[in-house]
């Protein structure tokens, strides 16, 4: 899998400041990842935006699963199912930016799509902390110019019905 980074599109959008790059995951879908109905799962989907999520954050991976030193914790995650994802041989794209920058936390928006048609939202809050203690922490300066190039809002493709 690559990650990518790509402009904002030129769809519109529905905000006056939209994010000035958008965080672009490609994901293979895989024959494991469907359910007895024949469709990708909504917990293999919120697994999709995981994975995104944690490319945006760190891309050579290597900050975020150490053991000890800074770290992010998700406190929440809001995901909206909107369609049935079946399986397709193209990849599906998941489509992330950083809506709000707080003193210790980050709002993290993200939607799956493919073809013109959104599957999935997702809503997510992660608090950055301390490790191996958990305790929070407030956002370093790297952290907050990496996450700054993805603030704003992302176009709103509509859910196909």
């Amino acid at each position: 899998m690559k990650i990518h980074f790509v402009h904002a599109h030129p769809l519109g959008t529905t905000s006056a400041r939209p994010a000035p790059e958008i965080h672009l995951y490609r994901h293979r879908l895989r024959v494991t990842d469907l359910d007895h109905l024949g469709h990708v799962g909504n917990a293999r989907l919120l697994d999709y935006f995981q994975e995104a999520q944690v490319a945006l954050l760190d891309p050579r991976r290597e900050r975020v699963f150490q053991a000890k030193g800074p770290a992010f914790l998700i406190a929440k995650h809001n995901v909206s199912y909107l369609r049935r994802l079946t399986f397709r041989d193209n990849p599906v794209e998941v489509e992330t930016v950083i809506s709000r920058i707080g003193t210790c936390d980050v709002v993290v928006s993200s939607r799956l799509h493919d073809r013109g048609f959104v599957y999935s939202r997702c809503r997510t809050i992660w608090v950055a902390c301390t490790l191996p203690e958990g305790t929070a922490r407030r956002l370093d300066e790297e952290e907050r110019a990496r996450l700054t190039r993805f603030s704003g809002a992302i176009d709103e493709i509509p859910a196909a019905r």
